[in-house]
C-alpha cells in the first residue's frame, strides 16, 4: 500500500492542476486516472471541439472570399486531414502535461477507484486493478457523464455523444442534433460549416435556454443564416435504424430522417464509488461541499462536474485550486482567508457561429435580484474593426444596477466574444461601475470598443450608437 498526503481521484482539468499545485507546495501528492490525463475536456471536449470550430471558420471565409475582396476559391474539403489535426494537437498537450508530471515527480496511476474506505487517520482507495493507497486528504475530481433520452441506445456508431462524434473521421450528408445546448449548438455550427444539413431538435421553446434571453432568441436567426433548420419545442420520442438513415420519431406525430445523430441532450456528474465508514451529502446526484470545497466527510474534497455546480472546466480548474489552498493550510499551517467563488461571475462560452459569451446575471435574473436596472447595448455593426473583419453580427450587452451603477451582468454575441468577455469578468468581479470604467482607455480599432461602448450606453452616452 502506497501513502501520500493527498490522493487526486480524476486527473481533468481540476484534478491535474490541483496535483501541480500541491507539488508546488511540496506535499506529496498522486493522481489516479482511469482513462487519459487531461480529462473529457482535453480528450474529448473543449480542445478538441474548438480546433475543429477553427477549421470550420476557415472554411466560411474561404467561402466566402469575394467579401474580402480576393477571387472566389473553390473549396475540396479533406475532412481526414481536419481530423488528424484535432488529433495531433490533443497529443501534444497531453504530452505538455505528461512532461509536467513527471519534471514534478507526481505519480499518475491509471486505474478506476472502486471504494474509498475510512480509516484511523485518513481514507483507503481500492481500485477495480487491485491497488491500494492512502491518504489524509482525497480530492474528488470524477467529472461529470452524458445524459440519454429513455429508450434510446448510444451506439457510437450511427447514435453518438459528443465524445463519439469526435472519434468520426468522414463527415456524414447529414446529422440530426437533439439537444439545443451549449454541445448541440456548438457541434452544429461546425459541421454545418462543413457542408453537413443539421437538424437541431430542441425541447425547450428556446436554443441556449440558461443564456440571456435576448441573446438566446438571437442565436437561432443567424444558425439559420448557416443553413441549420431548428425544431423547438419538440420532443424525440424513439429512433430507428432505416437502410440509410435513422429516422426519429417526433412527440407531434411527425419523423425526420438524417444519416447520423448526435445525442446533446446534457452532462451529469459522474462518481459512482463505493464509500466505506462514511457517507458523503448528495444534492441532485451531485456531491455537495462547501466554499472551500470540502465535502461533509473531513478529509474528502470535491471539485468539478461531479458537484454540480457549473460544467466548465474553468470552474474546476478553479475549485481544485481553492482546495488546494485549504488542504495545504491544514497541512502547512498557512491559513488563509477563505475565498468564496461567486459562480455567476464565472464567463460561460459557447462557439457558435457567431461566438456568445456571457458573465454575471441575465437581464430577468437582474431584475428579480435588484429590482430597477440599466441596460446599456452597442451593436458590432457600428464597430469599425467588425465591419474590418466582415463580421458585424450580435451585440454587447451590459447590465447594471440602478441604485448603484455596479456592472451585474454582460453578455455578448458577436465575433471573438470567447475572448472579449474576460473584460466583462475583470470588471464585475471588481464591482466596478459604468462611471468607473470611464478611466479604462480601450485601444482603438479593437472589438474591445464594443464593451466600452455597451458600459457607455447604460448611462446613454455611447459616442457612436445610433
Amino acid at each position: 500500500m502506497e501513502k501520500y498526503q493527498v490522493l487526486v481521484i480524476g486527473a481533468g482539468p481540476g484534478g491535474y492542476e490541483a496535483a501541480i499545485r500541491l507539488s508546488q507546495y511540496g506535499i506529496s501528492t498522486a493522481v489516479l486516472e482511469k482513462e487519459r490525463l487531461g480529462g473529457v475536456c482535453l480528450n474529448w471536449g473543449c480542445i478538441p471541439t474548438k480546433t475543429l470550430v477553427k477549421s470550420a471558420e476557415l472554411v466560411s471565409e474561404i467561402h466566402d472570399s469575394a467579401t474580402y475582396g480576393l477571387p472566389e476559391m473553390e473549396l475540396k474539403l479533406d475532412y481526414s486531414k481536419v481530423w488528424e489535426r484535432k488529433n495531433t494537437i490533443v497529443e501534444q498537450l497531453i504530452k505538455g502535461i505528461e512532461y509536467l508530471y513527471k519534471k514534478r515527480k507526481i505519480p499518475l496511476i491509471i486505474g478506476t477507484v472502486t471504494s474509498i474506505q475510512k480509516q484511523d487517520e485518513g481514507y483507503l482507495l481500492q481500485t477495480l486493478e487491485g491497488q491500494s493507497y492512502f491518504a489524509p486528504y482525497i480530492i474528488i475530481a470524477t467529472g461529470g457523464e452524458t445524459k440519454n433520452l429513455p429508450g434510446i441506445t448510444i451506439d457510437e456508431q450511427d447514435i453518438m455523444s459528443s465524445r463519439g462524434i469526435l472519434k468520426m473521421d468522414t463527415l456524414p450528408k447529414s446529422l440530426a442534433v437533439v439537444g439545443g445546448g451549449v454541445i448541440g449548438c456548438e457541434f452544429a455550427s461546425i459541421f454545418a460549416r462543413f457542408g453537413v444539413t443539421v437538424t437541431i431538435i430542441e425541447f425547450l421553446p428556446r436554443l441556449l435556454s440558461l443564456e440571456d434571453e435576448e441573446i438566446s432568441k438571437r442565436i437561432p436567426l443567424m444558425l439559420k443564416k448557416s443553413g441549420i433548420k431548428i425544431m423547438t419545442k419538440t420532443g424525440v420520442e424513439s429512433i430507428e435504424k432505416g437502410d440509410k438513415e435513422m429516422i426519429l420519431k417526433l412527440n407531434n406525430d411527425s419523423e425526420i430522417r438524417a444519416e447520423k445523430v448526435l445525442m446533446a441532450v446534457g452532462r451529469g456528474p459522474s462518481f459512482g464509488i463505493e464509500t466505506q465508514g462514511f457517507e458523503l451529502s448528495m444534492e441532485r446526484r451531485a456531491i455537495a461541499i462547501d466554499d472551500s470545497m470540502q465535502t461533509s466527510a473531513s478529509g474528502i474534497y470535491a471539485i468539478g462536474d461531479v458537484t454540480d455546480k457549473m460544467q466548465l472546466a474553468h470552474t474546476a480548474s478553479k475549485q481544485g485550486l481553492l482546495a488546494v489552498e485549504h488542504i495545504a493550510s491544514l497541512i502547512l499551517g498557512t491559513a488563509k482567508p477563505t475565498t468564496v467563488l461567486n459562480y455567476a461571475n464565472i464567463p460561460r462560452c459557447t462557439f457558435t457561429d457567431p461566438e456568445i459569451a456571457s458573465v454575471g446575471l441575465t437581464e430577468l435574473q437582474a431584475k428579480d435580484t435588484y429590482g430597477e436596472i440599466i441596460i446599456g447595448k452597442f451593436p458590432f455593426s457600428a464597430s469599425g474593426k467588425a465591419m474590418a473583419m466582415s463580421a458585424t453580427q450580435g451585440f454587447v450587452k451590459s447590465i447594471a444596477r440602478k441604485d448603484t451603477g455596479s456592472l451585474v451582468g454582460m453578455h455578448i454575441i458577436g465575433p471573438h466574444a470567447a475572448e472579449l468577455i474576460a473584460q466583462g469578468a475583470i470588471m464585475i468581479s471588481n464591482n466596478m461601475t459604468a462611471e468607473s470604467v470611464e478611466d479604462i482607455v480601450f485601444a482603438h480599432p479593437t472589438l474591445s470598443e464594443a464593451i466600452m461602448e455597451s458600459v457607455e450606453d447604460l448611462r446613454n452616452l455611447s459616442i457612436h450608437k445610433i
